[in-house]
């Protein structure tokens, strides 16, 4: 299943050397650890979440929260889910892990999703990114924008197993699953206190219509209370 979703991550001790510039902070590839996660860890919390929360409780569903935090002390943030853009207060020092788009391929839909194996669900995947992805593109307060669509910034989650429910965002019947999910994303650093949105567009081959994510963070100084 094509799957296009977005993860805002928390606080990084330092920027990368490699960084990019566009608009406020700074881009990162995501293979860097963020609070003890790495982006390929956040991705996978992201999707077994989805795999297995139920469905009032499930943000593909627009329900439950869509700003959580991950990482060793808190400090990471994921917003997934779909429905209006996310709306994230973090304090200071907060980074973000923009996802463009994803494909996460499985054991139980029909083809051309289907695979088994962690190395044949990364190859699904990523045969379905090449072949239907145009381009990938952040901007940051409408800054330059950052082409995403580069091997640096390509990664696949650990494959997951899991319990489908029966309300599962599927719409198979309940039973056990493995999973695998694989996208670009990047860090997004050194965001200063305000109000920032962020904006990233996936293009498709054929002319369908775009993909955008353009969530609001909301950043607040460390001794804010």
């Amino acid at each position: 299943m094509t799957l296009v979703a977005a993860i805002q991550l928390g606080s990084i001790p330092t920027a990368s050397a490699h960084g990019d510039h566009g608009g406020d902070g700074r881009i990162v590839e995501p293979r860097k650890k963020v609070d003890g996660v790495t982006g390929r860890d956040a991705m996978g919390e992201g999707w077994y979440r989805t795999f297995t929360l139920p469905a009032a409780e499930n943000p593909w569903f627009e329900k439950g929260e869509r700003c959580v935090k991950l990482g060793r002390t808190g400090k990471v943030l994921l917003a997934i889910g779909n429905g209006p853009p996310q709306n994230c207060t973090v304090k200071e020092g907060t980074a973000v892990l923009v996802h463009g788009i994803m494909t996460v391929c499985d054991d139980v839909e029909e083809p051309p999703y289907y695979a088994v194996g962690e190395a044949a669900q990364r190859k699904c995947a990523w045969a379905d990114l090449r072949a239907t992805t145009e381009s990938v593109r952040l901007t940051v307060d409408g800054g330059k924008a950052i082409d995403l669509q580069k091997r640096r910034f390509a990664i696949c989650a650990p494959q997951q197993a899991v319990q489908l429910r029966p309300d599962n965002f599927l719409k198979v019947p309940a039973q056990p699953a493995t999973f695998t999910a694989c996208g670009w994303v990047a860090w997004l650093t050194d965001l200063a206190p305000g109000r920032h949105v962020l904006r990233s567009e996936a293009a498709f081959v054929g002319g369908f219509e775009p993909h955008v994510w353009a969530p609001v963070i909301n950043v607040v100084r460390k001794n804010h209370r």
